[in-house]
């Protein structure tokens, strides 16, 4: 045997099956099994989330200060959840972070090979993210690129009966969501005409607004929501978020040019409103959103020919 006989691939071999492919294009959402050492570090991770949810408020808020609106740290929602975002390394030698780190390079792999799946199952090119995701591949050690590195790692603790989050798309490329107890949905568009909502089972991959765009709308972006439930519900989300440093090169993805990575990502995040914000924020963001339309819609009929 020569040494051409064992050179690795020259890509990564597919990861979904065609039918799950589709099912993902067509719904903008998908139920994934994972790899037992991926499962194994999401309990773990998942024990120290519970443990550290337990500590004081003040504890959590000095561990974790908050910033970057809601891009960092922890927060508690009154009546509804508590959360921490993890951007970067804080408190590396914690029970918490250590399993946030593992899970985070583990998960970070996983959504990387399923885009490469969607960019071949369109005809593009699969390294067409590897400047959007090579920063993400690991968890940053420090805060130095957060401007650039957006991707996050969000744990939940939803409180029962009232703990929510409304109905949304997330702004990145792909999250993967792993939860204990019910309360994730998603939208089933079997019936285009009338889609329904339906529990999500098991880990789920939903399919973020800029990979949707990037991808020229053959792909869904995952329309989901977390409803309460008398229980509670704990859980783990993974957002791959690209890296913005680089421009975006839009032939590998069937369009034409190029594109500033920073300003397409934020004027896709400003079209949303924030739903992990207090209730009363996310009303005036709604007002907010609801005035910019009126006002586009008023040009648009001002300008239109009599």
């Amino acid at each position: 045997m020569n040494n051409e006989d064992i050179r690795p691939p020259q890509e990564p071999p597919p990861l979904l099956a065609p039918q799950q492919i589709q099912h993902l294009a067509h719904q903008g959402w998908l139920a994934v099994d994972l790899k037992p050492q991926l499962v194994a570090e999401l309990q773990k991770l998942s024990q120290a989330s519970a443990a550290f949810f337990d500590r004081h408020g003040s504890e959590k808020k000095a561990m974790y200060a908050p910033g970057h609106g809601t891009e960092k740290g922890f927060y508690h929602v009154e009546g509804e959840k508590q959360y921490v975002t993890l951007r970067h390394l804080v408190c590396p030698e914690s029970q918490l972070e250590r399993h946030a780190k593992e899970v985070w390079r583990q998960a970070a792999n996983f959504l990387h090979r399923i885009l490469c799946d969607m960019s071949r199952a369109a005809g593009y090119d699969y390294r067409g993210w590897d400047h959007l995701v090579r920063a993400s591949l690991g968890m940053p050690q420090d805060a130095r690129d957060m401007q650039d590195v957006l991707t996050l790692m969000r744990l939940f603790r939803y409180y029962p009966t009232a703990g929510i989050a409304e109905q949304h798309v997330d702004i990145g490329l792909l999250t993967l969501c792993v939860g204990s107890g019910k309360g994730l949905q998603v939208l089933d568009w079997t019936d285009e005409k009338n889609p329904r909502w339906i529990d999500a089972i098991g880990p789920t991959v939903l399919v973020g607004d800029m990979a949707r765009a990037l991808m020229r709308n053959q792909f869904r972006a995952g329309m989901h929501r977390v409803v309460s439930n008398p229980a509670g519900r704990s859980s783990i989300i993974f957002a791959l978020r690209p890296c913005v440093k680089e421009p975006t090169d839009l032939t590998r993805f069937g369009g034409k040019g190029t594109v500033d990575t920073r300003e397409f990502f934020f004027k896709i995040k400003k079209s949303k409103y924030n739903i992990n914000a207090t209730h009363d924020i996310r009303q005036q963001q709604r007002q907010a959103q609801r005035e910019k339309k009126r006002i586009a819609n008023d040009g648009v009929t001002a300008s239109a020919p009599g």
